[in-house]
């Protein structure tokens, strides 16, 4: 089910509090705090420091995991459970997101990257003792994209090829599709291979030949052999090694019975570095899984979920020291300003984003000069310190700086929107509407959400003193707000969407995938499909349709056509005890607990 995040950059991955709560537990924390705000220096740290004795990590992500179906989780704390229960084909350095090996020890891409060779380590196991197999790749990845089982994060294999012939419902085949659009790749600048590939070929294996053969499956995950899984693309993807990172690509066992909800943990059958050792009512622990490949790496005995009941509950348990971390807690911003001090506390910049999408069927939206006008005619910088209270990020471009896989970029290699209000008005002067003279009034659509109407208003206000146009915000509830959409009811339309991957073509078809109408053309007149079964003459006038734009598959091409414009990045924030290392922060929010440590010997600096 396609559903757009209307995010909130005080409660990533939570529901917003309820005033009254927040408004204790605001003044709670308030209270807590007074003292050392007011008699004496901050302590460096919040609350009791005191390492536990064993490697033993204990951990609040805002809930107790409840699936651990690789295919089914949607969000952590599930993702985080499957991520430590299950090794996909690679997963990602936390702390640069660069794709490393896990189950394939290496891979290869085709020159065109629409073939890719993933090569499994032949010591990786299944908890039962089972090797983990190329097939078990591909019954996983299918039974991923079945229709019928609504997988949260299915879309992310619909690049395989074959993937949408298994999604799309039964029925005639349409009598006109266009034709794809050529896609021009540019090579990372960084190897994709991070592990050193052999001079040889595996035995048997074949280069890739052009071949007008038809494909016998229809499937593009194929098992070559036990241990070489071969992937063809519909589209090329240069970052794919770092897309099939995302916990919808790790494999479950064949025994379907081994996915369980809470309970029932033994015969959960996995192949990552942790397994489930016990569920309880209020904590599920994971202890290190010894016929892991790479157990030796693993330094934490057991990791716990702790279900804390709420954020003020888990702060509390944190301050005593009962918790060694705690993140996807709803902070509200007072709470976060005064947590900022302290060393413990962090904040970084997650990939979500707010942004605004233009009809661009309708005019004069339809006009790329408009839209560059309208992106770059309001201060970003302003909006988010005024309007978000500084809890969020602005964003002058539609990805973060380091979200494109492999290819990792640094600030002055990415083109960003800069606010000019010089430029917006000589561009909307050249598309004809000098001063916003005869520019009709913009109707802008949100979601129900106060601080999206806080938003609006900032932007509008700053379009009217910049531009001299006029915008209408309207705002429905959550059901007619997608029906708009769907209609194509509204000039522009906030959007909202959470970035499950670094792989750069996913995220931007995930930004640029609207369920839009696109009945209405540019001079609003109605296009109607050709009756096949009328005459010529009853078809002759009636107007043809015009051909679906070209797919948006980079940041440089969303940069230079700018069918939206981006807001801001929400934040995460998360409170994590000095004595441990290794769990990192990134653009994701998904930590390795693979790498965590505790520091059993840790003492307070002097």
């Amino acid at each position: 089910m396609k559903r757009s995040a209307d995010l909130s950059v005080v409660a990533v991955g939570r529901s917003p509090l309820s005033p009254r709560f927040a408004l204790c537990f605001v003044l709670s924390l308030a209270l807590l705090l007074s003292g050392c705000l007011l008699d004496h220096p901050l302590q460096s740290y919040y609350g009791t420091v005191k390492p536990p004795a064993d490697q033993e990590f204990r951990w609040s992500d805002g809930g107790l995991p409840k699936i651990f179906d690789p295919s089914m989780a949607a969000a952590p704390p599930d993702t985080d459970a499957v991520r430590a229960l299950y090794e996909g084909l690679t997963d990602y350095d936390p702390q640069t997101l660069r794709s490393v090996p896990a189950v394939a020890e290496r891979w290869e891409p085709s020159i065109d990257y629409r073939t890719w060779t993933f090569y499994l380590r032949k010591d990786a196991r299944w908890s039962n003792g089972d090797p983990v197999t190329s097939q078990d790749f591909v019954r996983s990845w299918k039974r991923a994209v079945d229709p019928q089982r609504h997988a949260p994060h299915a879309k992310l294999l619909a690049n395989i090829a074959g993937v949408q012939d298994l999604i799309r419902p039964a029925g005639p085949t349409p009598t006109a599709s266009p034709a794809a659009t050529p896609v021009t790749i540019t090579p990372p600048s960084t190897p994709i291979q991070p592990a050193p590939t052999p001079a040889a070929t595996t035995p048997g294996e074949k280069p890739e030949v052009a071949s007008t053969t038809p494909v016998v499956s229809p499937f593009g995950a194929e098992a070559v052999s036990e241990f070489v899984l071969k992937v063809r693309l519909d589209q090329p993807d240069a970052d794919f090694a770092a897309l099939v990172a995302h916990p919808a690509f790790r494999p479950s066992h064949e025994i379907d019975s081994s996915i369980v909800k809470n309970g029932n943990a033994e015969t959960l059958i996995t192949n990552g570095a942790f397994r489930i050792a016990k569920i309880e009512a209020d904590n599920i622990l994971l202890e290190s899984a010894k016929g892991y490949w790479d157990a030796g790496s693993v330094g934490l005995k057991r990791v716990r979920f702790v279900d804390s009941l709420n954020a003020e509950a888990a702060l509390a348990s944190y301050r005593t020291g009962d918790l060694d971390a705690v993140t996807n807690a709803g902070f509200e911003p007072l709470a976060l300003k005064l947590l900022s001090p302290y060393q413990d506390f962090r904040r970084y910049t997650f990939g979500s984003l707010n942004f605004y999408r233009f009809n661009t069927a309708r005019a004069p939206f339809c006009d790329k000069r408009v839209r560059e006008a309208l992106a770059i005619a309001f201060d970003r910088d302003r909006l988010t310190e005024d309007e978000t209270k500084g809890v969020s990020e602005p964003a002058n471009s539609f990805l973060p700086v380091q979200m494109s896989g492999n290819t990792v970029r640094t600030e002055g290699e990415i083109t960003r929107l800069k606010y000019d209000v010089e430029r917006a008005r000589q561009l909307l002067a050249d598309a004809g509407y000098p001063n916003g003279q005869g520019f009709p009034t913009v109707r802008l659509l949100i979601n129900r959400n106060e601080q999206q109407r806080q938003v609006a208003q900032a932007v509008v206000a700053m379009w009217r003193n910049s531009l001299g146009i006029e915008a209408e915000i309207i705002t429905k509830n959550w059901d007619e707000y997608e029906s708009a959409i769907t209609a194509g009811d509204f000039d522009i339309v906030r959007r909202g969407v959470v970035m499950q991957t670094t792989d750069e073509s996913t995220n931007m078809l995930a930004l640029m995938d609207t369920d839009i109408a696109p009945q209405t053309a540019a001079d609003d007149s109605v296009t109607v499909a050709v009756n096949p079964t009328s005459s010529p003459a009853e078809n002759a006038s009636v107007p043809t349709p015009a051909p679906a734009p070209p797919a948006i598959r980079s940041q440089a091409q969303a940069l230079s056509e700018l069918p939206a414009m981006p807001l801001y990045f929400a934040s995460s924030y998360s409170l994590v005890k000095p004595y441990v290392s290794g769990f990192d922060t990134n653009l994701l929010d998904a930590p390795s607990l693979k790498r965590v440590r505790i520091d059993t010997a840790w003492q307070a600096p002097k």
